[in-house]
Parts: C-alpha cells; sequence; structure tokens
C-alpha cells in the first residue's frame, strides 16, 4: 500500500514538472527591454548578474544571447563565440524559431568580427531562414543587411547592391529608420566605387541617409553617412565640404574601430585641400590601426606628402610600406571563399529541401495520379454517354425530319394530281397552288433544318472556326466529304448537280464550287475547304460563268445564277 502510494506521489510530481514552464528571469527581461534605446545601460546590468542568479538552461541560454546582442549594439568587437553557442545549443533543442533566428544572427556577427566571412555567412543564412519561417521582416533586414556588407568588404559590389535592394525594401516596409539610412549609405558607397557617372546618384541617396540620422540623432548613424559623403567629395575634388564632412564623422563617432579609418579620411581630406601639417597629424593618429587596408591607405598618403616635401628617401619607404600592408590586405580578401561557400549553402538547403518534401512528394505524387486517373475515367465515361445521347438525339431527330417530308412529299404529289386530274374553278385552283406552295416552302425549310444537322454541315463548320482562330485546322475536306456535301445538296435542290452536269461541262471541283454557293456559308471561307486563295474561287468561279455557262452578264455573280437555275 506504502509502495503504491509512492509511486502516485511520484508520478503527479512528474507530470507538475513538466507541465510547468518557469519563466525568463526578471532581471534578464529588464534588460532585454532597455537593449534597443539604451544598449550602454543594458550593458552594465547583464554584467552586474551573477552567474548563480541563473537558475536554469532556459535563464544561462537568454543571458548568454542577451550578453552577446548587447556587445555588439555597443561595438565592441567580439573574438570568442563559447556564450553564443550554448544560446544555439538550447534555442536548437527546444525549436524556439524566434530565438534560433536570433542566435544564429548574432553568432553570425561574431565570426564576422574574427573575420572568418565564409563561416558568418552560413551563420547568417541560417539566421535568415529561421527569421523568414516567422516573417520577422525587421530581423530579415538586419540579417540582409549584414550579409550586403560582406559582400561589399569582398568587394563584389553587385552582389552587394542586389542584398541592399532587399534590405531598403524591408526597411521602408517596417518604418525603420535606423536600417534605411544605413542602407542608403552603403548603396552610396557602391556608386562611388562605380565611378564618376554614378557620383550624382551617390550624393542623392547618402544625404538622405544624412538627413534621416540627424533627423533620428543617431551619433554612430551620423558618423557613418558623415563618412561616406567625405570621401564622395574627395573623390569630386570638393575638398572644404570633404575635409568639413570627415571632421562631423569624427564627432559623431563611438566605435573605436572606425576612428582610425576615420582619421584616414580626415588626414586625406586635409591632403586634397593642401593642408600638409594637418593631413600628416590625422594620418599618423590613424597608424595605430591593426587594419592593414587601412594602414595601406595612411602610408600611400604619406608617400604622397613626403614627395610633395622632397622628402625622397622617406616617401620611398612610405611606398614601401604602402606595398606590404597592400599585398596583406588583398590576401585576406575572401571573395571566391564566400562565393563557394554561398554555393554550398544553396546546395545544402536544397539537399535538406529535397529530403525533407520527399515523402510528401511520393504522397503527393500517387494520391494525385489517382485523382486524375478516376477523375480522366468519370469524365470520359461522362463523355461517351454525351456522345451516345447526341447520337440518339440526331438518329431520331433524322427520323422525325424523314418522316415529315415523307408526308410533305405525299401532300405536294396528291395536290399536284388533284390540280392535274380534276376541273376545279378558278378560285378553288389558287387555293389549292396556295396550299401546295406553303407545302413547298414548309418542304424546303425541313431540308434545310435536316441539311445543317448533317455530319458535313457540322464538319465544314468546324474546319471554318477552326481557320477563324488558329489559321489552321487539324481536320481536312477529303474526296468522301465532297460526295457528302453533292449528295446533301441534291437532296435539298431537287438533284441540281445531275442537272448542272447534264447541261454543262462542268469539271468534278467545279460542281464542288457549284454546291459550296448553294449553301449559307460566306464566300471569302470557301478557301479553308477548298484549300486555295480567296482570288482563285472568284476566279474559278466567273471562269464558270463565262466559259461553260455562256453567260453575258457581268452583273450577276455564280450564286444568283445557281439560284435561278433552281
Amino acid at each position: 500500500m506504502k509502495s503504491n502510494t509512492l509511486a502516485i506521489l511520484i508520478l503527479a510530481y512528474c507530470i507538475l514538472v513538466a507541465c510547468t514552464r518557469t519563466s525568463p528571469n526578471a532581471q534578464l527581461v529588464q534588460a532585454d527591454s532597455l537593449m534597443q534605446k539604451f544598449p550602454d545601460s543594458a550593458l552594465r546590468f547583464l554584467q552586474k548578474i551573477r552567474p548563480e542568479e541563473l537558475n536554469s538552461l532556459e535563464d544561462r541560454a537568454y543571458h548568454a544571447l542577451l550578453l552577446t546582442e548587447v556587445k555588439d549594439k555597443n561595438f565592441i568587437q567580439q573574438t570568442e563565440d563559447s556564450q553564443i553557442r550554448i544560446a544555439v545549443q538550447y534555442y536548437d533543442s527546444i525549436k524556439d524559431i524566434p530565438m534560433q533566428a536570433k542566435s544564429y544572427y548574432y553568432w553570425g556577427c561574431i565570426r564576422r568580427d574574427q573575420n572568418n566571412h565564409p563561416e558568418a555567412l552560413k551563420k547568417f543564412f541560417t539566421a535568415i531562414t529561421h527569421a523568414q519561417n516567422i516573417s520577422d521582416n525587421k530581423l530579415a533586414g538586419y540579417i540582409y543587411n549584414n550579409i550586403a556588407n560582406l559582400y561589399l568588404l569582398q568587394r563584389l559590389n553587385e552582389q552587394a547592391d542586389s542584398i541592399y535592394q532587399i534590405t531598403e525594401r524591408l526597411a521602408i516596409q517596417e518604418k525603420d529608420s535606423n536600417l534605411l539610412a544605413d542602407v542608403l549609405s552603403q548603396r552610396g558607397m557602391i556608386d562611388i566605387n562605380r565611378g564618376k557617372e554614378y557620383y550624382s546618384e551617390a550624393e542623392q541617396k547618402i544625404l538622405l541617409a544624412f538627413k534621416i540620422s540627424r533627423h533620428i540623432a543617431q551619433r554612430n548613424l551620423m558618423a557613418k553617412t558623415a563618412y561616406s559623403l567625405s570621401l564622395l567629395y574627395g573623390r569630386m575634388n570638393m575638398g572644404k565640404e570633404a575635409v568639413e564632412f570627415a571632421k562631423l564623422s569624427l564627432n559623431n563617432q563611438d566605435n573605436v574601430k572606425m576612428l582610425y579609418r576615420g582619421y584616414l579620411l580626415l588626414g586625406d581630406a586635409y591632403y586634397k585641400t593642401v593642408q600638409y601639417d594637418s593631413a600628416l597629424i590625422y594620418l599618423n593618429k590613424a597608424l595605430y590601426s591593426r587594419d592593414h587596408s587601412t594602414k595601406a591607405g595612411i602610408y600611400m598618403r604619406l608617400a604622397d606628402i613626403a614627395q610633395k616635401q622632397g622628402k625622397l628617401e622617406q616617401a620611398l619607404e612610405m611606398e614601401r610600406k604602402y606595398s606590404a600592408y597592400l599585398d596583406s590586405a588583398q590576401q585576406k580578401q575572401q571573395g571566391a571563399a564566400i562565393v563557394i561557400t554561398e554555393k554550398n549553402i544553396l546546395i545544402q538547403r536544397k539537399q535538406s529541401e529535397f529530403k525533407t518534401n520527399l515523402g510528401q512528394l511520393y504522397y503527393y505524387i500517387t494520391t494525385g495520379t489517382a485523382f486524375f486517373l478516376a477523375l480522366f475515367l468519370v469524365l470520359l465515361k461522362c463523355y461517351k454517354k454525351k456522345v451516345i445521347y447526341y447520337k440518339q438525339k440526331e438518329i431520331e431527330m433524322g427520323k422525325k425530319l424523314e418522316e415529315v417530308l415523307r408526308q410533305k412529299n405525299e401532300q405536294i404529289s396528291f395536290l399536284q394530281k388533284e390540280i392535274a386530274l380534276h376541273h376545279y374553278s378558278q378560285t378553288e385552283k389558287q387555293t389549292l397552288k396556295e396550299e401546295l406552295h406553303i407545302l413547298k416552302t414548309e418542304r424546303q425549310a425541313l431540308l434545310k433544318e435536316s441539311y445543317e444537322h448533317s455530319e458535313v454541315c457540322v464538319k465544314m463548320k468546324r474546319i471554318i472556326q477552326s481557320y477563324k482562330k488558329t489559321d489552321k485546322s487539324n481536320e481536312r475536306f477529303d474526296e468522301e466529304d465532297w460526295k457528302q456535301l453533292i449528295a446533301e445538296t441534291d437532296i435539298r435542290w431537287n438533284d441540281i448537280t445531275i442537272r448542272l452536269a447534264a447541261k454543262y461541262p462542268l469539271s468534278q471541283d467545279e460542281i464542288y464550287l457549284c454546291c459550296l454557293h448553294l449553301t449559307d456559308i460566306p464566300t471569302s471561307h470557301f478557301r479553308y475547304l477548298m484549300e486555295c486563295s480567296r482570288d482563285a474561287i472568284y476566279k474559278k468561279g466567273k471562269r464558270i460563268l463565262e466559259q461553260k455557262m455562256k453567260c453575258t452578264d457581268k452583273s450577276i455573280s455564280l450564286r444568283e445564277f445557281l439560284e435561278q437555275f433552281l
């Protein structure tokens, strides 16, 4: 009994633990709330939290993510990824997609700071996949921006600009002024690299970015856009403006890493305004930079100044250092590695999608095939029923028409005999003749209806409609069809083809043309059935009238002549 009670208590405890979800540490939530507007305060707050205060895996992962994020926002270069790995492993294990997106994004930022651009690109692509799955367009914008920055660093300008355009659309959609200003500034830099003909476009983009950064009072963004403007005006030989914006960039720069590039920019601007002493001050300040590309630019300018001042030995020494640092910077270029990484990522993604969807594909193919086969069989059965129904209707209609025609013919024959054999008064004869005329008219209408429902007439209409729609037809009017047309014409018009052939020396083709003229088909459509030009049809009709039928009246047509012959 005691063992049963103990088992129940243990089971109840397990259920309680499983169903209870601990809420995140309140201090972490508070630090997260400070992240966007006060990243420096958030950093100090997080640094005060002691490890023993983080009681759960969730808290430790959340703390690791926030600490990585806040350092990135405070422009602290991170080369160690042990913290962010804690977050990635935890959020991957519980499949928390929003947090997975952020974790992989900041892991990519660390790889970027390590100058391991191919690995950074892998992390960013993983992050963008998660962000798109939850439609987090704001985060997606920042991820795309970082991807484009990596391309731009490797001078893959076209690829960078295409990604920046996506980022720009997302920034506008999310009304993110910070991101929009940053993107416009970067796109302006691409235009600068394209050459003089693009300087005007570059100026428009960067001035708009500078205006936005001033409006939102974002110091680092102002520093970045002012830097871009100074670089542009330096290229445009507007030295005064280049110096002004270079100073503005330095005054607003909080990022130490960017500070040395700012010194180089201001030194370069002073050099272009022939203020060599001022240029030397800032160029020497910039020498503390560890970036080989920046140092190459510094030594290039120092060599130029030494040469201008007649210090040839110093100029040669500066040029030697310039070449050394330039070679080193070029060796660090990872453009080819990034392109290979991108291809590998796309291949892996496609393979993963293929494996994931293979089962579904088989299911959809099997289900779809079965469905369409069943649908086809049903439609085929319906079609056959419909064909049989219409054929029966045609047969019934044909029989009715034949019966009515037989009756009309008998009535006409009877009236003709009555008029010929009996001596009726003039009034009675006139009445009988009128009755006979009505019967003949009704008979003609029945014959017309019978002709219009005939197979040959229906086929002629199909061929004509096909030519009118597509200028071609899969069917053609063959010899059997012409024989059927002659038979139908003779039924309708009292053996007219026999009478025409007896009176005029007409060829087979000329008989065919006469039959077509006795239908209701326009003359312009005859060419579709006789497979010749419209002009040939008119010439043939004229030749029949003039040479075969000896008709001298030029105003009469073949159709009119045939109607008189009836």
